[in-house]
């Protein structure tokens, strides 16, 4: 996918990379592509590609946001898990 020498604004991630990077199926990953609330759009059409550094950005603002999520208090006094607020990733097989 990437070096750790590219610049990230350089580096373009086909639906392909971007459901490895989460760790999503084929089924699920690509039914989170379509859903704005999961991944932002991408930056280029036919084919589609994601610029890394923007899904950098957005991974940023999901953390902020589930942070502030786990700081209020919910109904009860219940704190959620940050993982809780976060998409799932794909199950793994033990082998």
């Amino acid at each position: 996918m990437t070096s750790t020498d590219e610049d990230p604004r350089h580096v373009f991630l086909s639906a392909g990379d971007v459901l490895r990077r989460y760790g999503w199926g084929k089924t699920q990953g690509y039914q989170n592509l379509k859903d704005r609330q999961m991944v932002p759009p991408p930056v280029v059409r036919h084919p589609d590609r994601w610029r890394l550094d923007q899904l950098m950005a957005w991974e940023e603002r999901q953390m902020r946001l589930a942070e502030a999520a786990l700081n209020t208090r919910e109904p009860g006094g219940i704190r959620s898990n940050i993982t809780d607020l976060l998409p799932k990733p794909k199950l793994q097989r033990q082998a």
